[in-house]
């Protein structure tokens, strides 16, 4: 009987061969070279390895890559051969084994395998390898192995394969490849001999029955793979990001827009000069000439800027198209475990490049140069001193952005967040690391909690945890969230947290059990409330205050959503990518002017103070900041260093 259309024929156990069945309606579907062929020979891979980009390669060509790499630039790194992406290579891999430190590719392994098992003149491996050559018959799903009549016998009767399911290579071809792929889906755990058949919902690794035994006893989340793919990952999350990413780059237009734009800005400048010197008398040639030639190498300046900001994005791209492919792929001919096995690491992928390359709704990377007439001039008098500045405009520049979250407790102490190294540290009020707590995700930010110190970390993956600090650092408890978000602060008089998601631009009240109590994206007349609100924090007087980095502003919302106010000045107070937000207890807020290298002073209805620190503090890219109750304002920039200021 012919099998209906998705059907897996019954597998064989007693070596009859159904060749005969045979009909004319044979399906010879064929994968994409692009999938299933080496980019360095071209050829259809052999023995592949896969990169931490999710590019794959040959063994052996990877292994010639990586050798030639590394006699040019002497470092324990190479550049993938397709996206560039830097790779490390292990330690203690020796020279002509650089390819074998890498995971074996075992899902393009089978397609490969199972695609050439359905070709006419398919010869049995068995005989093969015994340097014979046999037309082969059937096709055992478990080896991955063409058999002919001979070694199908042996292999229904031998003690370790006599269970394994052998279809004849005719019936084969009648199936779709998709199907076939993922009939098989018995894949063995990388550390131990059993199968996978579990999958962690608080690790999101999928596990087998003796890493659920020694590695994972105290998750409280263990499910089964099929209830993983279904109900409780975010696979399709991860999958949809993908797509609409690779499609927001995409639509940047090749990268070349941006370098038109530069182009124009610098030419618009350059008229702009000439009109003013031409308009003022003889005395000013000699400043026009040397604003030209500064304006040269400002220009090249600049185009060095675009240069390094368009280069992660073409990285990313090129990653995140590798890792779309990849999950595609997965979905149409992976099973169950393949695509649980590859989709947390594309996850984190996913969300690191998407730091490089910027949300679906940002613009292509913008940088201006232009020329900014001096105010002296506008008033000319005689005795002017001065004609004008060039300036370059590195427009959005995402740097500095989900790095850094800090606080401070009530002995002092200070906890920061290190997303780049997974870690949050803890130092004494004296600057002495005193603990620190490794992370399997990336930390976002930070805030105490209660009146026993404790703190609330957002975490990649729609998470937030707590954790307890009065001796030692340990995990309280984890709290699953509707949204992933990234600023995070502690209302004491409310006892919820407030917490910002970026990719969502809205502000969230919620429960320390991670539910939402209240909303706020949308203000009146159905107008966007935030653009990409970063930090928050809770004042004083139950108001909020959010550091919005696409509007260069700092919004102040009550418990209702309405706004109280809205700093966004011009001229020498405007802000410039504002990041760290934060209260003391008279209600005064401090912001860190993360573009500008400086803290502004706000009073508590948002009417600016002063600057307070600036680059004659030393003070760089602050990012993080907080005021302790002590008067203490700890402060994290950019590159990591933690400064301590006192003020009163």
């Amino acid at each position: 009987m012919e099998p209906s259309e998705g059907e897996i024929p019954k597998p064989l156990t007693n070596g009859v061969d159904h060749s005969d069945d045979f009909t004319p309606e044979i399906q010879k579907e064929r994968v994409s070279d692009e999938i299933t062929n080496c980019f360095i020979c071209k050829k259809v891979y052999n023995l592949p390895k896969v990169l931490p980009c999710f590019h794959s390669f040959c063994c052996s060509c990877l292994e010639d890559h990586i050798a030639k790499s590394l006699n040019q630039n002497g470092q324990r790194n190479f550049a993938c051969p397709l996206c560039e992406e830097k790779c490390e290579i292990s330690s203690g891999v020796l020279p002509g084994q650089y390819a074998h430190g890498f995971q074996d590719d075992l899902f393009l392994a089978k397609l490969v395998e199972l695609q050439s098992a359905m070709c006419d003149s398919k010869e049995c491996d068995i005989c093969d390898r015994r340097d014979e050559k046999t037309p082969a018959s059937h096709w055992c799903m478990d080896c991955n192995d063409a058999l002919c009549d001979t070694c199908l016998k042996v292999h229904l009767h031998g003690k370790t394969t006599a269970g394994h399911s052998c279809l004849a290579i005719a019936e084969m071809r009648k199936i779709p490849l998709e199907t076939l792929m993922k009939q098989k889906n018995k894949v063995p755990c990388s550390k131990h001999s059993e199968l996978i058949t579990l999958f962690c919902v608080d690790c999101r690794d999928p596990l087998c029955v003796q890493c659920m035994a020694v590695s994972h006893r105290r998750c409280e989340n263990v499910i089964t793979v099929a209830d993983a793919l279904t109900s409780r990952t975010d696979v399709n999350d991860v999958i949809s990001r993908l797509s609409k990413l690779q499609m927001t780059v995409e639509n940047i237009g090749g990268m070349g827009q941006p370098d038109r734009n530069l182009e124009s800005s610098i030419h618009e400048a350059q008229e702009r000069i000439n009109a003013v010197c031409n308009s003022i008398c003889d005395k000013v040639r000699e400043y026009q000439s040397n604003l030209l030639k500064n304006l040269q190498s400002q220009s090249e300046k600049a185009k060095g800027l675009l240069q390094d900001r368009i280069e992660p994005r073409k990285t990313g791209l090129k990653s995140i198209k590798a890792a779309n492919d990849r999950m595609q792929t997965l979905l149409r001919y992976g099973s169950d475990v393949e695509i649980l096995l590859a989709y947390n690491q594309v996850r984190k992928k996913l969300d690191s490049c998407q730091g490089a390359i910027g949300s679906t709704e940002q613009k292509a990377p913008s940088v201006r140069l232009d020329f900014i007439l001096d105010e002296t001039v506008e008033h000319f008098i005689e005795g002017f001193d001065r004609l004008g500045d060039l300036m370059v405009d590195v427009g959005d520049s995402d740097e500095g952005l989900n790095s850094w979250g800090v606080t401070c407790t009530s002995s002092d102490d200070i906890i920061v967040t290190d997303c780049k190294n997974k870690r949050i540290q803890k130092f004494s009020k004296f600057g002495d690391l005193v603990d620190y707590v490794q992370l399997e995700d990336e930390p976002r930010d930070i805030t105490t909690c209660g009146n026993r110190d404790d703190v609330a970390i957002t975490m990649i993956g729609k998470l937030v945890i707590f954790l307890a600090t009065r001796k030692t650092m340990q995990l309280i408890k984890r709290a699953k969230t509707e949204r992933q978000y990234d600023g995070i602060s502690y209302s004491e008089k409310d006892a919820f947290l407030i917490v910002s998601s970026v990719r969502d631009q809205v502000v969230d009240i919620i429960h320390l059990d991670g539910s939402v109590l209240r909303s706020f994206g949308a203000g009146a007349d159905d107008r966007v409330l935030f653009n990409e609100p970063r930090y928050v924090s809770a004042t004083p007087d139950r108001s909020i205050i959010i550091s919005d980095v696409g509007q260069n502003a700092i919004i102040c919302i009550d418990l209702t959503g309405r706004v109280i106010f809205r700093y966004k000045p011009n001229g020498q107070n405007g802000l410039k990518r504002p990041q760290g937000a934060c209260a003391d207890k008279l209600g005064n807020l401090f912001v860190a002017d993360f573009g500008n290298n400086r803290v502004q002073l706000l009073a508590s209805d948002g009417m600016f103070q002063r600057h307070v620190l600036g680059l004659e503090s030393a003070l760089e890219k602050p990012v993080a900041i907080r005021v302790s109750g002590s008067n203490r304002m700890i402060i994290v920039q950019s590159d990591g260093m933690v400064k301590v200021f006192s003020y009163s």
